[in-house]
């Protein structure tokens, strides 16, 4: 703001500031729909490795969120009601989003429910009630619905649901080389395209259990990489996460012995980390604006990833990002200078 002193009155001169996307030389709905654009590269591999089922997941995520968006947008047009998405192309972004980030051994139905959550609750829900989206939509949804369903079979086989422990990662021992080792059978691939193929090149290659968004990590890891380049990611929060689960991979595989990479591959690689490094952890209004707070978020993201993970929490990797989202308002408000001749601010300095 700039203020001009005269001998009468004061007057003030506002500037006006574009919203961030128009900074980057996109409209909103372009951002949204290359994003898209880069998620379908996506999308496409994750159909050739998975088949059909991801398929299926992929349009009936996006087929829920489209026919919730347009039937509201229809009732606010009736209404004389601003629409809230003038387009469907962030409706489209988050039916993507929700199809990727679901296990592809995930029941239909669970599917349909966590794109209804996702649209209906913490995305239209969030943005009428609070003003802002402070849990990201999809994780927010993945992770009640997981809870939810947790504790109504709690007393049954909670994983056959979907649920947050499967029967089978509890029994895992990630703690130890021996117990690392034998839990990775289930990445191994026999004969594709004649090659066999090892754990390791399976996590990063060709995963076929897992995040439908995480078939191909090295393919996601490009896109990904292509995207925060050419669509101003929050790049920040991506290196910061990355580099701080590779660390923590290949120490652990330092300390307990055995293969150093294939910790890198699974604790990195598996599809609901290295997809949500990408597309979830860097959605603008739930994750933390300032330079420092961006590397902080990507830092603790990464340790509490990783510690679910070794402790076999199935969809850590959201749970961290979720319980972040909460802290996001408080890391906004560090590097805020306190202005001058106030004795204190809401700021951290």
């Amino acid at each position: 703001m700039i203020i001009f002193i005269n001998k009468n009155k004061i007057n003030f001169e506002y500037n006006i500031i574009n919203p961030p996307y128009l900074h980057i030389g996109f409209t909103k709905n372009e951002l949204m729909l290359k994003t898209f654009l880069m998620m379908l590269v996506i999308a496409f591999a994750s159909v050739i490795i998975m088949g059909l089922t991801a398929f299926i997941h992929l349009i009936i995520a996006m087929g829920v969120v489209l026919l919730v968006y347009a039937l509201i947008h229809s009732y606010q047009i009736w209404k004389g009601i601003k629409p809230t998405y003038e387009s469907p192309a962030s409706p489209l972004v988050t039916g993507m989003i929700v199809g990727l980030a679901m296990p592809i051994a995930s029941p239909f139905e669970i599917t349909a429910g966590v794109a209804l959550l996702t649209i209906l609750l913490f995305k239209y829900g969030q943005g009428k009630y609070f003003s802002r989206k402070y849990l990201n939509p999809a994780a927010a949804a993945k992770v009640l619905l997981l809870v939810v369903l947790s504790i109504m079979f709690i007393f049954e086989n909670p994983l056959n649901f979907g649920m947050i422990f499967h029967t089978h990662h509890l029994s895992l021992n990630l703690f130890t080389a021996e117990g690392f080792q034998n839990s990775m059978w289930i990445f191994e691939r026999e004969s594709i395209f004649g090659i066999d193929l090892s754990a390791t090149l399976s996590l990063f290659f060709w995963q076929t259990h897992g995040w439908i968004g995480g078939a191909c990590g090295v393919l996601v890891l490009i896109v990904g990489s292509i995207a925060a380049y050419w669509l101003k990611f929050k790049w920040r929060i991506i290196v910061s996460t990355i580099i701080t689960m590779t660390l923590l991979a290949f120490g652990i595989g330092l300390i307990t012995g055995g293969d150093p990479i294939l910790r890198i591959a699974f604790h990195v690689f598996t599809g609901s980390v290295i997809f949500m490094i990408f597309f979830m952890a860097t959605e603008p209004q739930s994750t933390p604006m300032p330079e420092r707070s961006q590397y902080i978020f990507g830092i603790v993201l990464a340790l509490l990833t990783f510690m679910l993970q070794l402790f076999n929490v199935l969809g850590g990797s959201i749970i961290a990002l979720v319980l972040l989202n909460l802290l996001t308002p408080y890391l906004d408000r560090i590097g805020i200078k306190t202005p001058f001749g106030s004795k204190k601010s809401r700021g951290g300095e």
